[in-house]
């Protein structure tokens, strides 16, 4: 039980990070978005 559990536990964080990559990925997609810095950051 504890080794499917261990398992289990392991599907998990490659799903998880799978889906984490692929938001992160969408969002950065379109033009590489940069905000302008306001002036007094500067310098």
């Amino acid at each position: 039980m504890k080794r499917f559990a261990h398992w289990l536990l392991g599907v998990a964080v490659v799903g998880l990070m799978m889906v984490a990559n692929v938001a992160s990925a969408s969002a950065c997609f379109l033009g590489h978005y940069q905000p302008t810095v306001p002036k007094m950051l500067q310098k």
